[in-house]
């Protein structure tokens, strides 16, 4: 004898899992409405801080400081350009015949709403020194923004000149042919 199970008894539990899928989807579409309202505030807020970063005029400052050499018959000298560095935040250091150039900022703000800010800049710079250059004679000097690093050329020392002999496995040494013309 088999027990017959009303198929009627089997709906309502359908109809509960329908009802609670329901109100768990109701709650996911809640949370998602509220992160995208979290997400379109957040893109504005970047949107303004952005176009603040874009107009002021610190945006130049991101690039790297230009450098100009100049070559006289009297000196030689460079110069950077490095408006946004106090004197310091700049090292010069000389290494032999190398001068070493470096600037290092960092600033921190915080705004009446709440956000911060921070603002890191670094170059550095590396420089050979021509050979007429004396390197202990280098001086440096800070003014409008315009780094500038010279010092006086000095006098190359002549160039001796002198003939050297041909040597060979023959007859032990050669005259050269100027000497030979001497002759």
């Amino acid at each position: 004898m088999a027990l017959r199970v009303p198929v009627s008894a089997l709906w309502p539990q359908t109809q509960l899992i329908c009802v609670q899928m329901e109100n768990e989807m109701a709650r996911q579409m809640d949370n998602m409405r509220r992160s995208a309202d979290l997400m379109n505030q957040l893109q504005h807020v970047l949107r303004r801080e952005t176009l603040d970063a874009e107009t002021a005029p610190s945006s130049a400052a991101r690039r790297a400081p230009s450098c100009k050499v100049e070559k006289d018959g009297q000196h030689f000298s460079t110069t950077l350009e490095v408006e946004d560095f106090t004197p310091e935040e700049l090292t010069v250091k000389q290494v032999g015949r190398k001068v070493l150039l470096s600037g290092k900022k960092e600033k921190k703000e915080e705004s009446e709403e709440g956000s911060y800010s921070y603002r890191y800049q670094e170059f550095r710079r590396e420089l050979e020194l021509p050979e007429d250059v004396n390197p202990e004679e280098l001086s440096c000097s800070l003014n409008n923004g315009q780094l500038r690093i010279e010092a006086p050329r000095m006098a190359l020392p002549s160039v001796s000149e002198r003939v050297v002999p041909i040597k060979s496995d023959n007859t032990g040494c050669i005259k050269s042919g100027e000497e030979q013309k001497k002759e």
